[in-house]
């Protein structure tokens, strides 16, 4: 089981084409340790919270600028969720659960190709199933204030996972069965939260963030990066099909979830009756934790499901853990017809192969890369290294586009751009808000580009994306100062990496 988990793990981690998410958190997380940067500070949206961004970057500072070190680490952060993912599933039904919980768990490619990049993804299912693990251990007489100082790490580290802890809360409080037990659970959930706003006042940002508290801090400057944004709500038809695709991404649970339903049905019809077991313990503690958060992610990308597709792998495991559980418990019914094991035996024989041999992952390009022939991560480098030579070390650069290739090339944009290009403001009229809340528009441009910078990186599919999508004016004035003031000294287009265009002010233009 592992050694198939690892094996996919590298596969997808040479052939992955990079995200926003990897560019902002080993870049920014590589700045933050090093002390350059406060993640809150003016220059940034500040809408996530720091833990991973201290994880990932720390790949950054032990082994350099590295894409590749960074999706290594969040691999054998995935490896240590597999192991708690059979464990959890053992505790509740046996062994049989916890290698079936483990193998849906590791023949899933989406979920390890999510695992495999350097983002939030593996790290958050960490911390979850470290909590949901310490809950599930009787044996352990403080395991209400273990598991609730293991579920507080989260109210650091994803705000999307954040729903997790009032659950999380309630279940470590039933597991506690003394006053002590309980004051300390209700610290622990309270004590880290409170620390870090009080910590420092640029923390207060992350509530801008936050629905209902985003007007407590407007008066700081801080608005949510979505009011910068044109964010428009999806029809019924397309949410309907986002639920769709939302099926499709992860179709061997689909095909392992109807293969138990089916089978329950036949049991019924065997019997005659529902017939009921004693349920194991946890369970439904497991699968309430699960269906709580896939419905809160659906409230928050209410406006488009189809965003809750990227951030289930979160909690995947919590899935895994449940279809596990109750097919172990279907088969070990003595009652189950022929019909019965041999419908559940084919659609769990089904779905560990399907999304093995097909993997449905965006990031993946086609056709699709050989590892380490001249793989995405190869031509990132090779870019990279581009980068370098045509940019003197030292040079604050004007920067739009997939940001990775400046990351490794050590050249550092304006922080408003690290980001993630998102950042580019249509409603910047207000210029205190745009400037404290870590975004960029009209009067940035004419500054950098005006005055300050030497050289421009930008992607041209960018600039054209962003001008459909309601930033014309800004786009055409970038366009404006590069043709006036800047010349082209270089162009970096690869099969799997976007091209960058390279533009250095002209001789004698000192700006004004």
């Amino acid at each position: 089981m592992m050694l198939l988990y690892l094996g996919q793990g590298l596969f997808y981690s040479r052939t992955l084409i990079s995200t926003e998410d990897e560019e902002s958190y080993l870049a920014l997380g590589d700045l933050a340790l090093r002390g350059r940067i406060s993640l809150f500070q003016d220059e940034l949206t500040g809408q996530r919270l720091p833990i991973p961004f201290y994880v990932l970057g720390l790949s950054q500072v032990v082994f350099g600028s590295s894409l590749w070190a960074g999706r290594l680490l969040s691999i054998a952060l995935g490896a240590v969720v597999l192991a708690l993912t059979v464990s959890v599933a053992r505790r509740l039904q046996g062994e049989a659960a916890g290698l079936l919980a483990g193998f849906l768990l590791t023949t899933q490619g989406a979920i390890v190709a999510y695992y495999a990049t350097a983002a939030y993804h593996a790290w958050s299912a960490l911390v979850l199933m470290t909590a949901v693990w310490v809950l599930l251990q009787p044996g352990r007489r403080w395991r209400g204030p273990l598991g609730m100082a293991v579920a507080s790490v989260l109210t650091l580290s994803r705000t999307t996972m954040v729903p997790a802890v009032p659950f999380l809360f309630g279940w470590a409080w039933v597991v506690s069965r003394t006053r002590i037990k309980r004051v300390a659970v209700v610290a622990l959930a309270a004590i880290p939260p409170l620390v870090f706003l009080l910590w420092d006042p640029t923390h207060l940002k992350i509530l801008a963030h936050i629905p209902l508290l985003g007007g407590l801090v407007e008066p700081l400057g801080y608005r949510s990066i979505l009011y910068f944004q044109v964010v428009t709500a999806a029809d019924l038809p397309t949410q309907l099909w986002s639920l769709a695709r939302f099926a499709r991404r992860y179709e061997s649970w689909v095909v392992a979830a109807a293969g138990i339903a089916v089978t329950a049905v036949l049991l019924r019809r065997r019997r005659g009756r529902w017939t009921t077991r004693p349920v194991a313990e946890g369970l439904v503690a497991v699968a309430g934790l699960g269906a709580w958060l896939l419905l809160a992610h659906l409230v928050m990308f209410r406006v488009n499901f189809k965003w809750a597709i990227a951030y289930f792998p979160d909690f995947a495991p919590l899935a895994a853990v449940v279809l596990g559980v109750l097919a172990v418990r279907l088969w070990e019914r003595p009652g189950l017809p022929r019909a019965g094991r041999a419908v559940l035996a084919g659609s769990l024989a089904l779905a560990l192969v399907m999304s093995v041999v097909l993997v449905r992952i965006p990031m993946m390009p086609t056709p699709m890369p050989i590892p380490f022939r001249d793989d995405p991560v190869q031509q990132i480098n090779r870019a990279a290294g581009r980068l370098a030579e045509l940019i003197p070390p030292g040079e604050r650069i004007f920067f739009f586009g997939p940001a990775m290739a400046v990351h490794l090339a050590g050249r550092l944009p304006y922080l408003q751009q690290l980001m993630a290009p998102g950042t580019f403001a249509t409603n910047d009229g207000d210029a205190r808000t745009v400037s404290r809340s870590g975004v960029w528009g009209g009067a940035e441009i004419e500054r950098w580009l005006g005055r300050e910078v030497r050289y421009a990186v930008v992607n041209p599919a960018h600039l054209d994306s962003y001008a459909a999508a309601g930033r014309r004016a800004g786009v055409e004035r970038i366009r404006a100062l590069l043709d006036q003031r800047f010349e082209p000294i270089g162009r970096i287009d690869d099969a799997y990496w976007s091209v960058l265009e390279v533009h250095r002010r002209r001789p004698g233009d000192v700006g004004r």
